[in-house]
C-alpha cells in the first residue's frame, strides 16, 4: 500500500532550517559557556539575584541539580518540572505561608498545568530511552517547548502572508519578510527562553496558532489552541481579543443578525451555525475562570500577589516597581543598569511595534500586542520584560518591515546575537552552579 505524500515548500524548509539551526547553536553555546566561562559572585542585576548566585544555591534544588541538560533549567523551570514528575503537591517545592491567612500554600501552585500535563504525557515514550525521572522530564519539556517555538514560526509565517494581497501571498516579496520576521523572532534577546524549560515556546505556537486559524475560519481549532494557550500562562486569555477582532472584521456580527432575521423561514440552526465563532472566542474565558476558581488557580492567585508581587493591571504596584527598579539598577552599578536597561528597551520596542500595526490597520495582531505589554507592563513586578516582551507577534514582524533597509537588518541581527551571547552566559549553569 503506497502512503500519501506530504509536499514540503521550500520556504517551510527554510523555515525549519532556520529553526534547527538556532537550536543547535544556542544550546550548544550554553553548554561551551559553561566549561570555558567564569563569572564574578554574587551577582545584583536584580534584587533576589545575589543569594540566587551564591556558590552550589542549586544543589539543594532537585529538579535543578541534574547534569542532563542542566543549561536548560534555572528558576522557574524548578517548578515546571516539580510539576510533572511529582505533582502540584510535590513537598520537594515547597510552601510559602499566606499572610493573611497563615495557610500553607505549595509554591508549585504559582504555575499553569498544561505545559507540565504535556511533559508528563511526553515523558511516557522517553521513559524507553532509559535516564531518570527528572532528566527524562527535562528532555520532554525542551522538546515541547522547541516544537512549541516551530509551530510558533508557522503560524507567524501564515500571518505575514495575509498582510499582502491574495495573488501576492506565495511571491518573493512575502517570503522574503516571512523569513526575516522568523529570523529577528529567534535572535530576539529574550528568545533564549524558547529554548528552555519555560512556557514561552509553547505560547507562541499556541496563540499565533489560535489567531492564525481563525483568520483561515477554522474556529473550533482556534479556540483549543486559545484555550490551552489560557491553560499555559496568565497572558493566554488575551487570545480572545484577536480572535474576537477577526470574527467582527469577517462580518460576524452581520451573519448573526442574518440569521436572527430569517429565523421564522430557516429555524435556528443558521443560528447556531453563525454564533459557533463566539463559542471559540469564549474558551480561552472559560478556561481561564474555571482554572481561576478552582483551589489550584486560588492559590496561583494568593501567591501572585504576597509571593511574586504580581497581579491583573497592578499600575501602583508598577510604577513603585519601575520608580524602584531604577533606584536600585543606580545603586549596585553596571549589571543592575543593564538589565534595567535591557528591560526597558525591550517594553518601549514592543509598544512601538504594536503601535506601528495599529496604524498599518493590523488590528488583531495590534490588540493582541497591546494587550501583551500592557499585562506584562502593569503586573507588578518590573523584572523579566525581556521575557515577556518575546512573545508579542508585533516585535518581529515590525522589525521585519523596517529590515528590509539594508542597514537596519545588519546592525540589528549584530546587536540581538551580541545581546543574546551576553544573556545565554547569565543564563548558563555555571553562573548559577558549582
Amino acid at each position: 500500500m503506497k502512503l500519501p505524500s506530504i509536499s514540503v515548500s521550500k520556504h517551510s524548509k527554510t523555515l525549519i532550517a532556520i529553526w534547527a539551526l538556532w537550536a543547535v547553536v544556542l544550546i550548544s553555546f550554553q553548554a561551551l559557556s559553561a566549561e570555558r566561562v567564569r563569572l564574578v559572585r554574587p551577582d545584583y542585576a536584580v534584587s533576589w539575584s545575589s543569594w540566587e548566585t551564591e556558590l552550589g544555591n542549586n544543589l539543594f534544588k532537585d529538579y535543578l541539580s541534574d547534569d542532563f541538560l542542566n543549561q536548560q533549567v534555572a528558576w522557574d523551570s524548578e517548578y515546571y518540572l516539580g510539576i510533572a514528575v511529582g505533582g502540584y503537591d510535590d513537598p520537594i517545592a515547597g510552601t510559602a505561608t499566606d499572610p493573611d491567612t497563615n495557610k500553607e500554600i505549595p509554591r508549585n501552585y504559582s504555575f499553569f498545568p498544561f505545559y507540565p500535563a504535556l511533559i508528563s504525557v511526553a515523558v511516557v515514550p522517553l521513559s524507553l530511552i532509559g535516564l531518570n525521572a527528572i532528566a527524562t522530564a527535562t528532555l520532554a519539556g525542551l522538546i515541547i517547548t522547541l516544537l512549541g517555538t516551530l509551530a510558533g514560526l508557522f503560524a507567524l509565517d501564515d500571518l505575514i502572508r495575509r498582510r499582502f494581497k491574495k495573488d501576492d501571498q506565495n511571491g518573493e516579496e512575502a517570503t522574503g519578510f516571512s523569513t526575516r520576521a522568523a529570523t529577528y523572532l529567534l535572535i530576539f534577546p529574550g528568545a533564549l527562553f524558547f529554548a528552555q524549560i519555560y512556557t514561552e515556546g509553547l505560547f507562541i505556537g499556541l496563540a499565533f496558532g489560535a489567531i492564525a486559524l481563525a483568520m483561515r475560519g477554522r474556529w473550533l481549532f482556534a479556540g483549543a489552541l486559545a484555550a490551552a494557550a489560557a491553560l499555559t500562562r496568565a497572558h493566554g486569555v488575551l487570545t480572545t481579543i484577536p480572535l474576537a477582532i477577526i470574527w467582527w472584521n469577517a462580518g460576524g456580527g452581520a451573519a448573526i443578525g442574518a440569521a436572527l432575521s430569517g429565523i421564522r423561514t430557516r429555524g435556528i440552526k443558521p443560528i447556531l451555525l453563525a454564533a459557533l465563532p463566539l463559542l471559540a472566542i469564549a474558551l480561552p474565558i472559560v478556561a481561564h475562570l474555571l482554572w481561576r476558581t478552582s483551589a489550584l488557580g486560588e492559590g496561583w492567585a494568593r501567591l501572585q500577589d504576597f509571593y511574586f508581587g504580581r497581579g491583573y493591571l497592578s499600575i501602583t504596584k508598577s510604577l513603585a516597581s519601575w520608580v524602584g527598579g531604577a533606584a536600585y539598577a543606580w545603586e549596585y552599578g553596571r549589571e543592575a543598569l543593564v538589565t534595567y536597561v535591557l528591560d526597558r528597551i525591550s517594553i518601549i520596542l514592543a509598544l512601538i511595534a504594536s503601535l506601528a500595526l495599529l496604524r498599518q490597520r493590523q488590528i488583531a495582531i495590534a490588540a493582541f500586542s497591546l494587550a501583551l505589554v500592557a499585562a506584562s507592563g502593569l503586573s507588578g513586578d518590573h523584572q523579566s520584560t525581556i521575557r515577556y516582551m518575546a512573545i508579542v507577534p508585533a516585535l518581529p514582524i515590525w522589525l521585519a518591515g523596517i529590515g528590509r533597509r539594508p542597514w537596519f537588518d545588519r546592525i540589528w541581527s549584530l546587536g540581538c546575537t551580541l545581546l543574546l551571547a551576553l544573556l545565554l552566559m547569565l543564563f548558563s549553569r555555571d553562573f548559577w552552579v558549582a
